[in-house]
Protein backbone atom coordinates (compact mmCIF):
# COMPACT_ATOMS: atom_id res chain seq x y z
CA UNK A 1 0.00 0.00 0.00
CA UNK A 2 3.00 2.08 1.05
CA UNK A 3 4.59 1.96 -2.09
CA UNK A 4 1.36 2.73 -4.42
CA UNK A 5 1.27 5.70 -2.54
CA UNK A 6 4.81 6.51 -3.30
CA UNK A 7 4.50 5.33 -6.34
CA UNK A 8 1.78 7.77 -7.30
CA UNK A 9 3.68 10.95 -5.20
CA UNK A 10 6.26 9.74 -7.89
CA UNK A 11 4.30 10.01 -10.57
CA UNK A 12 2.72 13.65 -9.69
CA UNK A 13 6.14 14.91 -9.35
CA UNK A 14 6.59 13.48 -12.96
CA UNK A 15 4.05 15.49 -14.11
CA UNK A 16 4.48 18.44 -12.51
CA UNK A 17 8.00 18.50 -13.71
CA UNK A 18 7.03 17.58 -17.25
CA UNK A 19 4.38 20.60 -17.06
CA UNK A 20 6.84 23.07 -15.94
CA UNK A 21 9.09 22.25 -18.52
CA UNK A 22 6.80 22.34 -21.22
CA UNK A 23 5.57 25.99 -19.72
CA UNK A 24 9.08 26.93 -19.91
CA UNK A 25 9.48 25.85 -23.35
CA UNK A 26 6.35 27.89 -24.56
CA UNK A 27 7.03 31.02 -22.45
CA UNK A 28 10.60 30.80 -24.65
CA UNK A 29 9.14 31.57 -27.55
CA UNK A 30 6.92 34.35 -26.63
CA UNK A 31 8.91 35.45 -23.60
CA UNK A 32 8.79 39.66 -23.17
CA UNK A 33 11.82 40.25 -21.81
CA UNK A 34 15.31 40.60 -23.67
CA UNK A 35 17.60 37.59 -22.45
CA UNK A 36 21.10 38.98 -23.65
CA UNK A 37 21.20 42.38 -24.66
CA UNK A 38 20.17 45.87 -22.65
CA UNK A 39 17.29 47.50 -24.66
CA UNK A 40 18.62 51.21 -23.37
CA UNK A 41 21.75 50.50 -24.84
CA UNK A 42 20.42 49.95 -28.46
CA UNK A 43 18.63 52.88 -29.98
CA UNK A 44 16.48 50.81 -32.75
CA UNK A 45 14.00 54.35 -33.39
CA UNK A 46 17.41 55.89 -34.26
CA UNK A 47 18.64 53.05 -36.12
CA UNK A 48 15.11 52.72 -38.41
CA UNK A 49 14.90 56.00 -38.85
CA UNK A 50 11.76 57.52 -40.25
CA UNK A 51 9.76 56.45 -42.67
CA UNK A 52 9.00 58.94 -46.12
CA UNK A 53 5.64 61.47 -45.12
CA UNK A 54 2.87 59.83 -45.83
CA UNK A 55 1.57 61.71 -49.08
CA UNK A 56 5.44 63.16 -49.85
CA UNK A 57 6.52 62.34 -53.34
CA UNK A 58 9.32 59.95 -51.37
CA UNK A 59 5.96 57.96 -50.15
CA UNK A 60 4.41 58.18 -53.75
CA UNK A 61 7.22 56.68 -55.74
CA UNK A 62 7.33 54.01 -53.31
CA UNK A 63 4.01 53.04 -53.72
CA UNK A 64 4.38 53.02 -57.46
CA UNK A 65 7.55 50.74 -57.22
CA UNK A 66 5.64 47.83 -54.73
CA UNK A 67 2.91 48.06 -57.09
CA UNK A 68 5.17 47.85 -60.33
CA UNK A 69 6.35 44.82 -58.98
CA UNK A 70 3.73 43.51 -57.58
CA UNK A 71 1.42 43.31 -60.86
CA UNK A 72 4.66 41.77 -62.66
CA UNK A 73 4.83 38.92 -60.28
CA UNK A 74 4.72 35.36 -62.30
CA UNK A 75 2.93 32.69 -60.32
CA UNK A 76 6.34 31.26 -59.32
CA UNK A 77 7.82 34.53 -57.85
CA UNK A 78 4.18 34.58 -56.08
CA UNK A 79 4.57 30.74 -54.30
CA UNK A 80 8.31 31.75 -53.60
CA UNK A 81 7.11 34.76 -52.13
CA UNK A 82 4.06 32.88 -49.89
CA UNK A 83 6.66 30.46 -49.26
CA UNK A 84 8.94 33.64 -47.72
CA UNK A 85 6.27 35.44 -45.22
CA UNK A 86 7.30 32.44 -42.49
CA UNK A 87 10.69 33.86 -40.00
CA UNK A 88 12.09 31.34 -39.86
CA UNK A 89 16.25 29.95 -40.42
CA UNK A 90 14.39 27.18 -42.58
CA UNK A 91 12.97 29.52 -44.80
CA UNK A 92 15.67 31.55 -45.33
CA UNK A 93 18.12 29.16 -46.11
CA UNK A 94 15.60 27.75 -48.37
CA UNK A 95 16.54 30.29 -50.79
CA UNK A 96 19.89 29.05 -51.12
CA UNK A 97 21.73 25.25 -51.72
CA UNK A 98 22.13 24.12 -49.05
CA UNK A 99 21.87 20.61 -46.66
CA UNK A 100 19.68 22.54 -43.65
CA UNK A 101 16.91 20.32 -43.12
CA UNK A 102 14.08 21.55 -40.93
CA UNK A 103 13.55 20.02 -37.28
CA UNK A 104 17.39 19.04 -37.18
CA UNK A 105 20.48 20.51 -35.70
CA UNK A 106 18.67 21.47 -33.14
CA UNK A 107 21.39 23.58 -31.18
CA UNK A 108 21.17 26.06 -34.17
CA UNK A 109 17.32 26.16 -34.47
CA UNK A 110 17.02 26.86 -31.10
CA UNK A 111 19.97 29.06 -30.74
CA UNK A 112 18.72 31.22 -34.02
CA UNK A 113 15.03 31.62 -32.85
CA UNK A 114 16.24 32.93 -29.43
CA UNK A 115 18.09 35.86 -31.34
CA UNK A 116 15.27 36.68 -33.65
CA UNK A 117 12.93 36.79 -30.30
CA UNK A 118 15.14 39.44 -29.28
CA UNK A 119 15.11 40.91 -32.66
CA UNK A 120 11.59 40.80 -32.06
CA UNK A 121 11.37 42.49 -28.96
CA UNK A 122 13.16 45.37 -29.93
CA UNK A 123 11.37 45.85 -32.91
CA UNK A 124 8.41 46.46 -30.96
CA UNK A 125 9.84 49.51 -29.29
CA UNK A 126 9.98 51.03 -32.78
CA UNK A 127 6.34 49.26 -34.32
CA UNK A 128 4.16 51.35 -31.16
CA UNK A 129 5.67 54.60 -32.70
CA UNK A 130 5.04 54.00 -36.43
CA UNK A 131 1.47 53.71 -38.15
CA UNK A 132 2.51 53.68 -41.78
CA UNK A 133 -0.43 52.06 -43.29
CA UNK A 134 0.67 48.88 -45.92
CA UNK A 135 0.79 49.06 -49.70
CA UNK A 136 -1.77 46.55 -49.99
CA UNK A 137 -4.34 48.97 -47.98
CA UNK A 138 -3.76 52.09 -49.28
CA UNK A 139 -5.72 53.37 -52.49
CA UNK A 140 -3.49 55.47 -54.62
CA UNK A 141 -5.89 55.41 -58.04
CA UNK A 142 -5.53 51.62 -57.88
CA UNK A 143 -5.15 49.10 -55.13
CA UNK A 144 -2.37 46.26 -55.10
CA UNK A 145 -3.22 43.28 -55.02
CA UNK A 146 -1.68 41.68 -51.75
CA UNK A 147 -0.88 37.68 -52.15
CA UNK A 148 -3.06 35.03 -51.40
CA UNK A 149 -3.50 34.24 -47.68
CA UNK A 150 -2.50 35.76 -44.30
CA UNK A 151 -2.21 39.24 -44.62
CA UNK A 152 0.09 41.03 -41.86
CA UNK A 153 -1.41 43.36 -39.54
CA UNK A 154 0.19 46.47 -38.08
CA UNK A 155 2.68 48.84 -39.31
CA UNK A 156 4.82 48.42 -42.18
CA UNK A 157 7.80 50.66 -40.44
CA UNK A 158 10.33 48.75 -40.00
CA UNK A 159 9.96 45.43 -42.12
CA UNK A 160 10.53 42.32 -39.68
CA UNK A 161 11.22 40.29 -42.13
CA UNK A 162 13.83 42.27 -43.45
CA UNK A 163 15.45 42.95 -40.04
CA UNK A 164 14.81 38.65 -39.62
CA UNK A 165 17.16 37.80 -42.72
CA UNK A 166 19.48 40.78 -42.22
CA UNK A 167 20.14 38.90 -38.36
CA UNK A 168 20.12 35.76 -39.98
CA UNK A 169 22.67 36.59 -42.38
CA UNK A 170 25.00 38.58 -40.45
CA UNK A 171 25.48 35.76 -37.93
CA UNK A 172 25.55 32.88 -40.23
CA UNK A 173 28.09 34.62 -42.03
CA UNK A 174 30.51 34.82 -39.26
CA UNK A 175 30.12 31.22 -38.70
CA UNK A 176 30.71 30.38 -42.76
CA UNK A 177 32.38 33.42 -44.39
CA UNK A 178 32.34 31.51 -47.03
CA UNK A 179 28.86 31.70 -47.62
CA UNK A 180 28.78 35.12 -47.35
CA UNK A 181 27.76 36.57 -51.41
CA UNK A 182 25.20 34.18 -51.17
CA UNK A 183 23.53 34.97 -47.69
CA UNK A 184 23.67 38.12 -49.01
CA UNK A 185 22.01 37.55 -52.32
CA UNK A 186 19.50 35.17 -50.17
CA UNK A 187 18.46 38.76 -48.19
CA UNK A 188 17.65 40.73 -50.73
CA UNK A 189 15.12 37.59 -52.85
CA UNK A 190 13.58 37.41 -49.13
CA UNK A 191 12.99 41.22 -48.73
CA UNK A 192 12.04 41.50 -52.22
CA UNK A 193 9.46 38.88 -51.55
CA UNK A 194 7.32 41.62 -49.27
CA UNK A 195 7.34 43.64 -52.42
CA UNK A 196 6.04 41.29 -54.66
CA UNK A 197 3.31 40.45 -52.26
CA UNK A 198 2.45 43.81 -51.64
CA UNK A 199 3.74 43.60 -47.83
CA UNK A 200 6.17 46.41 -47.63
CA UNK A 201 7.96 49.43 -49.36
CA UNK A 202 11.54 49.78 -49.93
CA UNK A 203 12.69 51.91 -47.10
CA UNK A 204 10.72 49.44 -44.71
CA UNK A 205 12.88 46.64 -45.75
CA UNK A 206 16.34 49.37 -45.49
CA UNK A 207 15.20 50.03 -41.90
CA UNK A 208 14.52 46.60 -40.79
CA UNK A 209 18.18 45.67 -42.37
CA UNK A 210 19.74 47.95 -40.78
CA UNK A 211 18.19 47.10 -37.44
CA UNK A 212 18.80 43.05 -37.98
CA UNK A 213 22.40 43.81 -39.06
CA UNK A 214 22.66 46.04 -35.71
CA UNK A 215 21.43 43.48 -33.44
CA UNK A 216 23.27 41.04 -34.49
CA UNK A 217 26.69 42.47 -34.31
CA UNK A 218 25.11 43.67 -30.71
CA UNK A 219 24.43 39.88 -30.04
CA UNK A 220 28.07 38.87 -31.15
CA UNK A 221 29.47 41.61 -28.98
CA UNK A 222 27.98 40.38 -25.76
CA UNK A 223 30.04 37.45 -24.15
CA UNK A 224 27.27 35.20 -23.11
CA UNK A 225 25.69 34.80 -26.48
CA UNK A 226 29.04 34.70 -27.98
CA UNK A 227 29.92 31.90 -25.86
CA UNK A 228 26.69 30.10 -26.74
CA UNK A 229 27.41 30.92 -30.55
CA UNK A 230 31.03 29.48 -30.72
CA UNK A 231 29.68 26.32 -29.02
CA UNK A 232 27.42 26.00 -31.98
CA UNK A 233 29.67 27.26 -34.84
CA UNK A 234 30.64 23.43 -35.49
CA UNK A 235 27.22 22.54 -35.66
CA UNK A 236 26.06 25.77 -38.08
CA UNK A 237 28.77 24.67 -40.40
CA UNK A 238 27.83 20.84 -40.52
CA UNK A 239 24.27 21.96 -41.34
CA UNK A 240 25.46 24.11 -44.28
CA UNK A 241 26.99 20.57 -45.49
CA UNK A 242 30.88 22.50 -45.05
CA UNK A 243 33.79 21.18 -42.61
Amino acid sequence: MMRAKHFRHALAGCGLLLGLSLATAADAQQRAYLLWLDGAKIDIAKIAGLPPAQNSPEAKAEFEHVLEISQARTPEREKAAIADQRQALVNFLDGIDNSYVDNTHREVRLLFREAQIELSILLKSVHRLTSRPRPFSVWNKVRIKPCPGGRPEGTSFPSAHAATAALYAELLKTAVPELGEKLEERVKTYGESRLVCGFHYESDLVAGDKVGRAVAKALLADRAFKARFDETVPEIRVALGLK
